[in-house]
């Protein structure tokens, strides 16, 4: 009984994480999607490409956090699988002594990287801006360090909810704020000035609840224990890398195009990727409490139930991949132009370059996952690079030919080595799981969710129309369809009763395990 309302919990705030963080990115798409149009519209095209290159450039702070967070999550999901809370708090203090010194080492990059604004900037005037606002997002970002620890510690304790509600209200509050200033006529320097008050309380809330929450996060007297901090650097210095790929995967292309093509085609571009960057987090979001639970399960020793869960994370992955790389193909054109207008309409084409090459990569990501969860993640930060190099070099190549055509073209053609060629032989061989049986398992799934998605495309033609209302309606229409079909032709019985049980709260230890038996592996 004791593990059945174990088993009971786990399953709830898994499946609560996983729709709170979906609702937390329709939430952003949709405050994202009502900003743009006014932003660009309101500050022209090339002052918007000088914000979207302040934004890029503070995403590579991530750099500065060494893959800590990743780390710290993964070895407290560890010892709570293990339930050593004396660990638990050991690895917090240590976590949280490095993040608010690196957080010190952001705002000193912050002033070098505001000083050297003129060598990017031709005109003194973007100069003078862009410095001040990298000045005010530099200290957002930095105060941010120390926060990531507490953010950890409910990831860890599967406490998605409570991180969901944080970034619901951080995005309310931004979204709010920055539209405010926008319509009483301000610029970009008021915009950076909205991101910061709208992050500070935030990041204080979080902070208190995550101590309500987490009685043993105490921090007492910070700490660097040599052991535990040499562990997570260990650990984390492969995420590290991994990170640098995914900046050369997805955020350098602003840079390449503002150096290659033209700053004003750098929010053209922004218009094509910006659903792609949703694309990711929706995959994320919805299969990536898989990392943590596997982790807990890695710690317990319980192998067999890992690789079971992985087939069906799996599953999913491939079952939303489908449904949203459909959707941008065949509703993107008609909702970019009613949109954005008529003049991004070139903006179409890359966006759907750019979703074959994100599909390429969110329909496997539980194998990503895996291999962090069981450290077997080294090779991993290898590809990941490689397809970041790879992808740099063909956009500078293509960039002067295609403009941003060929910089979306650069990251697919990266994609298609490594994502087909490499990755799924490495991972089945590291995590000791049949190629043939994996590839096979990817590969029907895929061919099944497709020809549904086809079917429900095609029954809903009828709203590819340069209206919301129409693509709204036609896009619930393939969604009801999508569904329905699936829950017949994709998932089996087992696992609609396993998903219908964790709905309902009913799930118990035993019909979980029949689920995970009779999953392919």
């Amino acid at each position: 009984m004791k593990a059945n309302k174990v088993n009971n919990s786990l399953s709830r705030k898994v499946l609560s994480g996983s729709v709170l963080r979906l609702c937390n990115l329709i939430a952003a798409l949709v405050c994202a999607l009502l900003l743009m149009p006014l932003m660009v519209h309101r500050l022209g095209d090339r002052i918007y490409g000088l914000w979207s290159l302040a934004v890029v450039f503070i995403g590579y702070y991530g750099l500065m956090d060494l893959g800590l967070s990743s780390a710290v999550s993964q070895y407290l999901c560890i010892a709570l699988g293990r339930k050593d809370t004396v660990e638990c708090r050991a690895v917090f203090k240590t976590a949280l002594g490095i993040q608010s010194l690196l957080g010190c080492v952001a705002l000193v990059v912050t002033a070098v990287l505001a000083a050297l604004t003129q060598l990017l900037c031709r005109d003194p005037g973007d100069a003078s801006l862009f410095w001040k606002v990298i000045a005010i997002l530099g200290v957002t970002t930095a105060l941010g360090f120390p926060v990531r620890v507490y953010g950890g510690l409910l990831e860890a304790e599967l406490r998605f909810d409570i991180q969901s509600t944080f970034d619901l209200i951080g995005l309310l509050l931004r979204t709010g704020m920055i539209a405010g200033a926008i319509w009483a006529g301000y610029g970009l320097l008021a915009l950076a000035w909205m991101m910061l008050v709208a992050s500070v309380p935030v990041m204080i809330m979080q902070v208190l609840i995550a101590r309500r929450e987490v009685p043993w996060a105490r921090i007492g007297t910070l700490s660097f224990d040599h052991k535990r901090t040499k562990g997570l650097f260990s650990y984390s210095i492969y995420s590290f890398v991994t990170a640098i790929g995914d900046i050369l995967r997805f955020q350098i292309d602003p840079l390449v195009i503002t150096i290659y093509v033209s700053m004003a085609a750098v929010t053209h571009y922004r218009v094509a990727s910006v659903f792609m960057r949703y694309f990711v987090n929706i995959i994320t979001s919805s299969v990536g409490t898989f990392q943590q639970v596997s982790s807990q399960f890695y710690g317990s020793g319980n192998h067999e139930k890992l690789e079971r869960a992985f087939y069906f994370a799996t599953k999913v992955s491939i079952w939303i991949s489908v449904f949203i790389g459909f959707i941008c193909v065949f509703w993107g054109k008609p909702f970019i132009l009613h949109w954005m207008g008529v003049e991004y309409k070139d903006a179409y084409v890359p966006m759907v370059v750019l979703s074959l090459a994100v599909y390429l990569d969110v329909s496997q990501f539980p194998s990503i996952s895996l291999l962090y969860a069981t450290f077997n993640h080294r090779f991993y930060t290898y590809l990941n690079l490689a397809e970041g190099i790879i992808n740099l070099i063909v956009s500078i190549a293509l960039a002067h030919s295609y403009g941003i055509l060929g910089v979306a073209l650069g990251t697919l053609i990266a994609a298609i080595i490594i994502r087909i060629a490499v990755q799924p032989w490495w991972v089945c061989r590291a995590v000791c799981i049949s190629y043939r049986g994996y590839m096979k398992y990817v590969g029907w799934n895929m061919v099944r969710c497709s020809c549904l998605m086809g079917a429900a495309v095609t029954i809903s033609a009828w709203g590819l129309r340069t209206s919301y209302v129409y693509l709204m309606s036609a896009a619930t229409c393939t969604a009801a369809v999508y569904v329905a079909g699936s829950w017949i032709l994709v998932f089996n019985g087992h696992e609609r009763k396993v998903l219908l049980n964790a709905i309902t709260n009913r799930s118990n230890l035993h019909e979980r395990d029949e689920v995970m038996a009779n999953i392919p592996c």
